[in-house]
C-alpha cells in the first residue's frame, strides 16, 4: 500500500487507480497505474509512504484475534529512485 504525504500542507492522501488525488493544498497528487502496483507522484512536495503489506495484515489479523491489542507494521519513506514510484510533471 502506498500513501501521499504533502510536506507542504502535512495532508495525508491514499493513491487510487487511474484519476490523481490531490492533498489539501494541490501542490502535491499522486495515483496507482492500472497494474495496482505502480504509482506515479507529482509536485516537489510529494513524499511517498509505503508499507509492507504481509506485515500490515498481520497486525490486522492479531488486533482482530488479541481482542484488540495493536502490533507494529513495516511503513517507509519511498527512495527517489524507487523500482515503483515514478515522479511526473
Amino acid at each position: 500500500m502506498k500513501l501521499l504525504l504533502c510536506r507542504a500542507c502535512q495532508d495525508i492522501v491514499k493513491l487510487g487507480s487511474g484519476k490523481f488525488r490531490k492533498c489539501a493544498c494541490g501542490k502535491s497528487s499522486g495515483r496507482y497505474l492500472s497494474d495496482d502496483w505502480h504509482a506515479e507522484l507529482k509536485g516537489e512536495n510529494a513524499v511517498p509512504i509505503c508499507f509492507l503489506n504481509t506485515t500490515l495484515a498481520d497486525a490486522i489479523v492479531y488486533q482482530l484475534i488479541s481482542g484488540g491489542v495493536g502490533k507494529e507494521f513495516i511503513a517507509f519513506v519511498a527512495a527517489k529512485d524507487h523500482p515503483t514510484i515514478k515522479y511526473v510533471k
